[in-house]
């Protein structure tokens, strides 16, 4: 197994890519610790691999919160005492011509997609550093990259997290922390739904699906501990209408 004893933190793990991350981290050893807005979601999961329920914490609650964030960690430090991986995959967006925006999903966005992304990430970096060992993968996306109508909030956030985490990687490299930054284009989730203002624009089909993401994550997660990879575009082979 890949990630045999391996502490893994997901963020964002009730549902989509966060959930497909786990399901794969669990298979290939690791023991878990999620994250999710949603108790039935996490209980879900739990059900559906009750082999495993001594290798899973669960923890519902508002990650942007940070009485959450401060439980995720002291629950992973004594449960596990250790944390290995850390997969920052919580985010949402609401979509909007910034004339129309409002402040409030400003602070919404901000709050989850790039606030908890760093205050999780400096809870559990001097345990990291303590073990000169770990790996934080950070999931950004396209939109990190480049911009597009409606998106200025979310396209924001994500250059946000492009930022701080080739920042961080500079930091942490002394210490054998990796840090990955993973960009998917188009992927088949709840991501699309009526609140966000948006839709998926081509055939769920022919998109991404969030295992594919969550192989792509695995993969910067097993790379050999003297190499890495900064950051990861993973996008659909042929999107169509």
């Amino acid at each position: 197994m890949k990630l045999q004893n391996k502490i893994a933190v997901i963020t964002g793990a009730g549902k989509g890519i966060g959930r497909a991350t786990a399901e794969l981290f669990l298979k290939e050893g690791a023991k878990l610790v999620l994250t999710g807005r949603s108790r039935k979601d996490l209980d879900s999961f739990i059900d559906e691999h009750s082999g495993h329920n001594s290798n899973i914490v669960s923890i519902a609650g508002d990650i942007s919160k940070e009485e959450t964030i401060n439980l995720v960690i002291s629950k992973t430090i004594s449960e596990f005492g250790k944390v290995d991986i850390l997969v920052n995959n919580a985010g949402f967006s609401v979509f909007n011509n910034m004339v129309d925006s409002r402040t409030e999903d400003f602070d919404a966005m901000f709050g989850t997609n790039i606030r908890a992304l760093y205050l999780i990430t400096k809870g559990l970096l001097p345990y990291m550093i303590k073990e000169k060992s770990g790996t934080i993968i950070n999931i950004a996306s396209v939109a990190g990259k480049q911009g597009f109508a409606t998106g200025t909030i979310y396209c924001a956030t994500k250059h946000a997290v492009m930022g701080l985490s080739r920042a961080l990687m500079l930091e942490v490299r002394n210490y054998n922390i990796r840090v990955v930054t993973v960009c998917p284009g188009s992927v088949d989730t709840d991501f699309f739904r009526a609140e966000s203002n948006t839709v998926l624009s081509s055939h769920p089909d022919t998109v991404l699906k969030s295992k594919d993401v969550a192989d792509t994550i695995l993969f910067a997660a097993c790379l050999p501990e003297n190499a890495t990879v900064s950051e990861i575009e993973v996008r659909p082979t042929n999107p169509r209408k």
